[in-house]
């Protein structure tokens, strides 16, 4: 079954380069917004202390931010419109989808300054990153097995090693997080970063070829 959707029509073309655009935005936002803060460490401060509460210093990055997550959006609307054949790139589409909606969401709900008492917006905030967490090592887990049905070896390795580093390095940021260890930025960094390598890989090899959306039965 194939898709009828061709790699020169416009939306593909805006909605896959939007989703290979995204996570471009989010590696410039963290590190030059941390460049402007003075004190900020990689490896110890997590990334939402970018935008804390009361931060006032470097405006631009929560719009920054907010950008992301509208080309996220974009790439995940579009995608999920055209993976109507295949439920399980539906689920993971929609997954997606819900990550760039929780991440809307947190844009005026701020992390609490550490160290501060918590307020319902600042524990509202850690819900919706829980939420995005949980929805990522989803969204890579059930890529990994529609390429692996499919017989995309290299798509397939690369999905197992993205979702080794989120679950590992994942549970390493929580732990530290929640034990106050250094390096929990580091864990973190590690993390999201192999979450928005996913989001980049998967929207250039759409771009390139839409039709691995198409469903094919699993090799037996």
């Amino acid at each position: 079954m194939t898709l009828d959707v061709k790699p020169t029509s416009p939306e593909w073309i805006v909605s896959t380069a939007a989703g290979a655009l995204a996570p471009i935005v989010y590696g410039v936002t963290v590190i030059a917004g941390a460049a402007a803060i003075s004190g900020y460490s990689h490896l110890d401060d997590p990334i939402s202390s970018l935008t804390e509460a009361g931060r006032t210093d470097v405006f631009w990055i929560p719009y920054a931010f907010l950008l992301y997550n509208l080309l996220v959006g974009l790439f995940s609307t579009v995608t999920l419109a055209r993976a109507r054949h295949d439920p399980v790139w539906r689920a993971v589409f929609l997954l997606l989808l819900l990550t760039a909606a929780c991440g809307l969401l947190m844009w005026p709900l701020r992390q609490d300054p550490i160290g501060s008492p918590a307020t319902y917006s600042g524990v509202l905030h850690v819900v919706l990153a829980a939420v995005e967490s949980l929805s990522s090592i989803a969204v890579v887990a059930m890529s990994m097995r529609q390429f692996h049905a499919r017989g995309e070896a290299a798509l397939t390795a690369f999905c197992a090693a993205a979702l080794a580093i989120v679950i590992v390095f994942g549970a390493a940021a929580a732990l530290a997080t929640a034990n106050g260890w250094p390096l929990m930025g580091l864990f973190e960094r590690l993390t999201i970063g192999a979450f928005e390598a996913w989001i980049l890989v998967i929207a250039v090899a759409l771009m390139r070829r839409p039709t691995l959306l198409a469903q094919r039965s699993p090799r037996t």
